[in-house]
């Protein structure tokens, strides 16, 4: 039986001809990590904001700014209600808490997965029946609103499109130990640090697709992943097998992969094809990592470990979907823009390239949006 507050929205999604309500924007700042450099960020802000300087406090801020806001056609909804320390600007009274200590309690006590928890109850009290648009930063939010989505569309009736630079359904020992193994290469007690980060099956933005996919949220067959860069190559060497193996499995059970290796020459054609292809429910949902474009078009997503996509490829993605909803093909059931670096945004890199990180998730949110 469905929970009463999404039982009460039914109506206004299950049927084709239902009235399309509005998209409602809002933001979700989560942002833990009890890496090192990413505390020393934390606490930079803390005390640029004391010396004066006027920065966005999160993504919701930056990106109100630019959005052509439309009456019945998308609206700013707020932001979800976290505490200060948890996002990326602590208010100066937080300082105490910005420590490898206090994050990592964080994440031994399923923070993540407990925001998850009141962001899925949120989005069914707040937004919904209107078209949940999130941006933020821990992309691990994201099972929350599709948690929402799957309990009021069915899994079944539910595509779910991501577009992310890495496979996010792996635990972080499978993806790092390959690497960590190289004791040459690493200092000693790297390894315990790495993998002491999170726990094998703790919830995290590293494998939070592989809970929904477990949980039964998201149906594999239903679950689409474009750009990634660590799609496995056909042979690996011996050190990286399990993680090809591991990697495989997802596809094995129906998962689909159109990887950054895809974009490649010609792809247009192949693109378009794939969506068409694997699209076949009645509702789709939009998950974009930024650093699906890092240094292309993106120069201020949390985790850039390497080139992505064109700013021109993202957007023929956002206006493949957008044309397939535009022709009755199926409806939009919402979109999220997640993994901003809030301390990166705006920047101009070495070689005098001004970032664009906002400009290009504004435009993608309203190529999706624009009816």
């Amino acid at each position: 039986m469905q929970p009463l507050r999404l039982r009460r929205n039914l109506t206004a999604y299950m049927s084709p001809s239902a009235v399309k309500h509005p998209a409602k924007l809002f933001g979700v700042a989560l942002d833990v990590s009890d890496d090192p450099f990413s505390l020393q960020l934390k606490l930079a802000s803390i005390w640029a904001r004391q010396q004066g300087q006027k920065l966005h406090d999160d993504p919701y801020e930056a990106i109100i700014e630019q959005i052509t806001w439309k009456k019945g056609q998308i609206e700013p909804a707020g932001r979800f209600p976290l505490a200060s320390w948890l996002g990326p600007r602590p208010r100066p009274s937080d300082q105490r808490l910005i420590t490898r200590e206090h994050m990592q309690q964080f994440l031994d006590d399923d923070g993540p997965l407990k925001t998850a928890h009141e962001l899925r109850d949120f989005v069914a009290d707040k937004i919904l029946p209107g078209l949940p648009v999130m941006v933020g930063i821990d992309h691990s939010a994201t099972g929350g609103v599709v948690s929402a989505l799957s309990e009021l569309l069915g899994p079944d009736n539910l595509t779910v499109l991501v577009l992310d630079r890495h496979f996010d359904a792996l635990p972080l020992s499978v993806r790092m130990e390959p690497v960590l193994g190289m004791a040459s290469a690493y200092p000693a007690g790297a390894r315990d640090l790495f993998l002491g980060m999170s726990g094998e099956d703790a919830y995290c933005c590293g494998n939070f697709w592989a809970y929904l996919l477990d949980k039964g949220l998201v149906s594999p067959e239903r679950l689409l992943f474009v750009g990634v860069a660590d799609y496995p190559a056909e042979k690996a060497a011996p050190e990286w097998e399990t993680f090809r193996e591991r990697y495989l499995a997802f596809e094995e059970r129906g998962c689909s992969f159109f990887p950054l290796r895809e974009f490649d020459g010609s792809y247009s054609k192949r693109l378009e094809r794939f969506l068409v292809e694997k699209i076949r429910t009645p509702y789709v949902y939009v998950s974009l990592d930024l650093d699906v474009g890092a240094y292309r078009c993106v120069h201020a997503a949390r985790y850039m470990d390497g080139p992505g996509i064109e700013e021109k490829a993202l957007l023929q993605i956002a206006h493949l979907v957008a044309r397939g909803y535009r022709s009755g093909k199926y409806r939009l059931a919402g979109l999220d823009v997640m993994e901003f670096n809030m301390h990166l945004l705006g920047i101009t890199t070495e070689d005098g390239v001004k970032d664009a990180t906002v400009p290009v998730a504004r435009d993608f949110i309203q190529t999706l949006t624009e009816q």
